[in-house]
C-alpha cells in the first residue's frame, strides 16, 4: 500500500539511524484522512484508467542529493513527484524539498532538478525539470507531459463509453540562465527577442545567417551555443 509521508519518513525508510547534517532523523506520518487517499483507496480494476502516468513505469537506482545510499525511484510525471520502494517494499513519495534536488538515474543518464520556473503566461510553478543539455551559463530543461482524460459513461444505447484515460502530450522545454532564473524556452524569434531585447541586433543577425526550428532539439541547442556566446 501506498502512502504520502514528509520527507523525513522517506528517508527513514530507507535507511535506519542514519545521520543528517549531524542530527538524528526525525519523521512524522500524515493523517490518512486527510492524505494519500489515492492510495488508500485504490481504483478497482474494472475501472483502472487506459495509460500511465509514468514515462518509464519500471523503478530504476537514483541517486538523491545529500542521501548517501541510492534508492530504486520512478517519476509519475502526470503528480509531479517521485516514488520510491522503501525497504519493507512498500511504495512511498518524496516530498519536493530543494534539499534533495537533483536526483540522477545513472543508469539512464538522466537528471531531475527542483526548481521555480515561469511559464510563457508569465506564471511561476515549482516542479521537476529533467537536465537536457549544459552550454556554460545555460541550461535547456525538458518537461515531459501526461494529461489524464475523464471517463464517459454511455448514457443511452445511442452513446458510446469512454474510459479513463492518461495520455502522452507534447513536452515542453525550459530555459535556465545563471542568476537570472528559469523561463519556458521561445518558440519563435519573437519570443526570444522579448527574454533577451537587450541582444535584439545580434540576435537579428544570427537568423539571418541560420535557419532555426524551434521544435527541433539540435536547433534548441544551437540557440544555447548562440546565447552563450553573446
Amino acid at each position: 500500500m501506498k502512502h504520502s509521508i514528509f520527507v523525513f519518513v522517506c528517508l527513514c525508510s530507507l535507511f535506519t539511524q542514519a545521520q543528517f547534517n549531524g542530527f538524528n532523523m526525525k519523521y512524522e506520518v500524515l493523517d490518512p484522512s486527510t492524505a494519500g487517499k489515492i492510495f488508500h483507496n485504490p481504483i478497482k480494476l474494472a475501472n483502472k484508467p487506459e495509460g500511465q502516468p509514468y514515462i518509464n513505469t519500471a523503478f530504476q537506482w537514483a541517486k538523491i542529493e545529500r542521501v548517501k545510499q541510492k534508492a530504486l525511484m520512478r517519476f509519475n510525471v502526470f503528480a509531479d513527484e517521485f516514488e520510491f520502494i522503501s525497504p519493507k517494499g512498500d511504495t512511498l513519495i518524496l516530498d519536493k524539498l530543494a534539499d534533495f534536488s537533483p536526483i540522477e538515474f545513472p543508469d539512464a543518464g538522466s537528471k531531475f532538478v527542483l526548481c521555480t520556473y515561469t511559464t510563457r503566461n508569465g506564471k511561476n510553478h515549482t516542479g521537476y525539470l529533467k537536465e537536457s543539455y549544459t552550454e556554460g551559463k545555460y541550461t535547456l530543461y525538458t518537461q515531459d507531459n501526461i494529461t489524464f482524460y475523464e471517463g464517459k459513461e454511455a448514457k443511452t444505447t445511442l452513446e458510446s463509453a469512454r474510459p479513463a484515460k492518461y495520455a502522452k502530450g507534447e513536452a515542453r522545454y525550459f530555459l535556465k540562465k545563471e542568476n537570472a532564473g528559469v523561463f519556458e524556452f521561445p518558440t519563435s524569434k519573437k519570443q526570444l527577442l522579448g527574454l533577451f531585447p537587450s541582444q535584439k541586433e545580434a540576435i537579428d543577425l544570427y537568423f539571418k545567417k541560420e535557419t532555426i526550428d524551434f521544435k527541433l532539439q539540435a536547433d534548441r541547442i544551437k540557440l544555447l551555443v548562440f546565447l552563450n556566446s553573446l
